[in-house]
């Protein structure tokens, strides 16, 4: 390395190599002097260094042998020592502090080795077995443990040179979700398995890039002796893949990128279709008042945004029907079901929906189906803190019958005639909606996964797909004009229907509102 270049890096990193000297002496006027013995050291041998990628190793070793130059030279120069720290032991405690830095050095080395490596070295330097017994105890060939330390040895000798830095998510752990369509005996360790930040973590770092355990270990800040058993569970529920020492998440991720290019092309590709499809229903809704329902009196755009989610959700199930789609794949030891990640949390955003439920009981005999969609105010929502204390009473109200009721009570017999019937038309077109709306899901989740999950994008996307875009839908109705949102003043909940689930109790539950 040419001077020139060793002088730009002390003179970039002098408050650093002030620091350190400061660590190690009693003063500043000391460690100004040693961190000037440093830079003239390193200026001095810039040029006996061959290898130029060494140098951040090479330099912090000079560094630490110029420290114990200092402390020699000083205990030769003092003539009346501290009654504490004798001048004849200021060598003594150099040495000590360069082998404590060593030492750590070697720690950190050890930490980050494989487990092969970790255990034949531990056993033979530090609990003393000979090869001999380390080969017996482990059950491997004597020439093999040989070929561990030595192999151990020149891995620590490199890495002790190095300057080696945690990465970002030793401090700071991505947001990871576990979501889980799984059908088979329930499993206690399975479904907790994300309670951890580690192991999503894991998988979260190697879903783009595959990754050795020593990198795991940097960027987790994690020894490796302690992500062993993570790795291992991740590979037993076949989450996570290995291949020539590097491993690899096998499960799909929504990440915020992906979320948000989809969200934006099904927008300009559905809102228009989704308004055309409440147009049609609008134009039906004096046709559907005269079945007769509890309700069947609100407003228009109240009794429209009740019928909505329904007709999502029937048009979700027709598409699925049609082409008889059954996703579910295996997923471990005879599991099967769909699993995917979200890298991400925002709850707030109106592409999201609260929460929302195709059955919420409310007594034996009567049940809610409700979306809460993010582009609502929180007032409308089911289950805000206003309306959640004040939802059995309306409940109970729209049950007693009346064109007046608060919420929309359909009842089994009449619902399906309903949607069979008089929304047959739009039923349809919601179906062609979510198949469209699949195929472009994929086609976009192609281009962000990596390919290690390229087998699993259409079993996740297919299973999900309803899920993931109820509040997406509800933002496309409200962009449409045709479902505006609720006026400021109206704070009952929207986009929510009763239903009777018990049909022999049915009769009476009607509203009049025919002619």
């Amino acid at each position: 390395m040419d001077v020139e270049t060793a002088a730009a890096f002390a003179a970039e990193n002098m408050k650093t190599i002030f620091a350190y000297a400061l660590h190690r002496v009693s003063n500043r006027e000391d460690a100004e002097d040693l961190a000037g013995d440093i830079v003239v050291a390193v200026l001095e041998n810039a040029e006996k260094l061959q290898n130029d990628s060494a140098f951040h190793g090479w330099f912090w070793a000079l560094a630490a042998n110029t420290v114990k130059k200092y402390y020699r030279k000083k205990s030769r120069t003092v003539t009346k020592p501290p009654a504490e720290e004798p001048a004849d032991d200021m060598a003594d405690m150099a040495d000590t502090l360069i082998l404590r830095e060593e030492t750590a050095l070697l720690h950190r080395e050890l930490a980050l080795l494989a487990k092969e490596y970790r255990e034949c070295t531990v056993a033979y330097y530090f609990d003393g077995l000979s090869c001999g017994e380390i080969a017996k105890r482990r059950g491997i060939s004597v020439e093999m443990v040989k070929y561990y330390l030595y192999k151990t040895r020149r891995i620590l000798k490199e890495g002790m040179t190095m300057t080696r830095e945690y990465g970002e998510k030793s401090y700071k752990p991505a947001e990871f979700y576990f979501g889980t369509i799984f059908q088979g005996a329930y499993n206690a360790e399975y479904r907790n398995l994300f309670n951890r930040k580690l192991p999503g973590n894991i998988l979260y770092c190697t879903y783009y890039t595959p990754m050795t355990l020593r990198e795991l270990s940097l960027e987790l800040g994690v020894a490796a002796v302690y992500l062993e058993d993570e790795l291992a569970l991740l590979q037993k529920y076949e989450l996570l893949t290995e291949k020539n020492g590097k491993y690899q998440t096998k499960l799909c991720m929504f990440t915020k990128d992906y979320d948000m290019e989809f969200f934006r092309a099904a927008e300009t590709r559905f809102t228009g279709r989704l308004g055309g499809i409440l147009a049609s229903v609008k134009k039906k809704l004096p046709q559907i008042r005269k079945v007769g329902f509890a309700g069947c009196g609100m407003e228009d755009n109240r009794l429209l945004w009740a019928f909505y989610f329904k007709l999502m959700q029937e048009g979700h199930n027709n598409w699925k029907n049609r082409y008889d789609i059954e996703y579910p794949v295996n997923l471990y030891a005879g599991a099967k079901g769909v699993n995917y990640a979200v890298d991400y949390e925002d709850p707030a955003s109106v592409y999201a929906s609260g929460s929302f439920a195709g059955y919420y009981g409310l007594r034996k005999d009567l049940a809610a189906c409700f979306a809460n969609f993010g582009v609502l105010d929180p007032k409308n929502h089911v289950d805000s803190p206003d309306n959640r204390a004040r939802l059995q009473a309306l409940a109970e109200k729209s049950a007693a019958g009346g064109a007046d009721a608060p919420l929309v009570y359909l009842y089994d017999g009449e619902m399906g005639k309903i949607f069979r019937e008089i929304l047959a038309e739009e039923t349809e077109e919601m179906a062609e909606v979510y198949r469209e709306m699949t195929v472009l899901a994929a086609e976009i989740m192609k281009t962000h996964a990596p390919d290690a999950v390229a087998g699993e994008i259409d079993a996740v996307i297919g299973s999900v797909i309803f899920h993931r875009t109820v509040g997406l839908m509800g933002k496309m109705a409200a962009d449409s004009g045709e479902l505006p949102l609720p006026d400021r003043d109206d704070t009952l909940p929207a986009a929510i229907f009763l239903y009777n689930t018990d049909e022999a109790k049915s009769a009476g539950l009607k509203g009049d509102c025919s002619d």
